[in-house]
């Protein structure tokens, strides 16, 4: 195999290696994804004093903090 072979597979494992990264990563979607429900736990947030409300997603287990209105 010869330099310029191995430059072109090099370069087309880069490229698949950094779209991988951005687009089949699921970490990277962000919290819009999912579909998120309130849970029961419901608490104080010690740093600003307000009523703060646990979503989760059942599928993933990924959590958000969301303010109580």
């Amino acid at each position: 195999m010869n330099a310029t072979a191995q430059l072109v597979i090099g370069v087309v494992v880069i490229v698949f290696a950094i779209v991988g990264y951005f687009i089949w990563d699921r970490r990277y979607r962000g919290d819009k994804e999912g579909i998120f429900r309130a849970t029961n736990e419901v608490f104080k947030d010690p740093t600003t004093g307000k009523t703060t409300r646990v979503y989760e997603d059942p599928e993933t287990g990924k959590r958000q903090y969301r303010e109580e209105g």
